[in-house]
């Protein structure tokens, strides 16, 4: 399976793809950020997932259109304290017209946002999985794929929670 990994610049999607991937992951960097893509693998069970980070930068994104060719599913990694730098990406991941999940990376262990005002913020409709994750962590990240790789197949992918998960930020 596919897995396009997209966001804006900075929320996480390198990290996330060399935390969770059981390859040394194939990175095209131009300084500190990814100016071609990101490559990893992720076995879950009987699937084998291919991750495809994409360029944040939207200098980048004209490379988008080859690594869209094929993908069964996106995933779009949001920093919650940055929520307005995901518009364009949902912008454009909105016009591919494939399933898509929102992943929140919590960073410092702490949400920016409570997940219901994160979904008010993006404007996503009723359905779409919005689910936190900790980019750092393997296992977090994993969860996460197994939830977007059910996205992708059309599977109900299992509702977000925050029992015993990331605590929301006390302020807004």
């Amino acid at each position: 399976m596919k897995i396009l990994v997209l966001g804006a610049a900075g929320a996480g999607k390198t990290t996330a793809v060399r935390a969770a991937s059981e390859i040394a992951p194939v990175r095209t960097d131009a300084g500190a950020t990814t100016a071609a893509l990101d490559f990893g693998r992720v076995s879950l069970g009987p699937r084998r997932l291919y991750l495809f980070g994409a360029p944040g930068q939207s200098r980048f994104w004209f490379r988008w259109p080859d690594l869209v060719q094929g993908a069964d599913v996106a995933l779009v990694v949001v920093d919650s304290r940055r929520i307005t730098d995901a518009y364009p990406v949902l912008d454009a991941v909105e016009g591919l017209r494939m399933p898509f999940a929102i992943g929140v990376n919590c960073f410092d262990g702490l949400l920016g946002r409570p997940l219901p005002d994160v979904r008010w913020a993006l404007t996503v409709r009723d359905g779409v999985l919005v689910h936190p994750f900790d980019a750092r962590s393997v296992e977090s990240v994993r969860e996460l794929l197994g939830h977007v790789a059910r996205v992708g197949t059309g599977e109900t992918a299992e509702p977000a929670t925050l029992v015993d998960g990331p605590r929301a930020a006390s302020t807004l």
